[in-house]
């Protein structure tokens, strides 16, 4: 065994499992568990799914909720500058990897936007502790019943609506958004 060691082809045995040990570390931590796509968790929706799914260019589904933080929000009334309606979990890891990036868009766009996260079959108490850990500052909802989920007919995690001032849907974007790319829908909204 310690001529083994010693030898040349120890050392690049060694090496070849340092390497596939490493390869198999990066794909677990950039998310190899996930779904094919790699960009979203799938959610079961327990509320009332018979309306149409909402459309780019359509009204956006009104609701009103109650915020961790006590505010109480209706959509309709957000009307006269965009909202950014994010859906997300707790447990989601691309919807962790986004939070951070979520807020600093919050932060940097002030009060020309309104953004509010939807917690697809959450308790408030954990959302509350989530978001107090985090730092989070825009509006979190938990949607414990999927009633908003289901509305949306959100199915994977996290899914983004980009509602005018308006109130029409510009986009809708499934799986993970970077900081650039929500900028950028947020630009055009703020723009237009």
């Amino acid at each position: 065994m310690s001529r083994l060691r010693d030898s040349r082809l120890g050392t690049v045995l060694v090496l070849a499992v340092t390497t596939v040990a490493i390869l198999v570390g990066v794909w677990l931590v950039q998310g190899g568990w996930k779904d094919a796509d790699g960009a979203t968790s799938a959610v079961d929706l327990t509320g009332d799914v018979a309306a149409a799914a909402p459309a780019v260019g359509a009204v956006a589904p009104d609701f009103a909720a109650t915020a961790t933080d006590g505010a109480a929000i209706r959509l309709s009334a957000l009307q006269g500058k965009p909202v950014w309606l994010v859906f997300g979990a707790t447990w989601c890891s691309n919807c962790r990897a986004e939070a951070a990036d979520i807020e600093a868009v919050h932060q940097a766009f002030g009060d020309q936007v309104t953004v509010v996260t939807v917690y697809v079959g959450e308790t408030a108490a954990t959302v509350t502790d989530y978001a107090a850990r985090l730092g989070l500052t825009s509006a979190q909802i938990a949607d414990e019943s999927t009633a908003l989920g289901s509305l949306y007919r959100v199915l994977g995690i996290p899914t983004h609506y980009f509602i005018a001032a308006d109130g029409t849907v510009a986009a809708i974007r499934v799986g993970g958004l970077s900081q650039q790319a929500a900028t950028d829908e947020l630009n055009d909204l703020v723009a237009g």
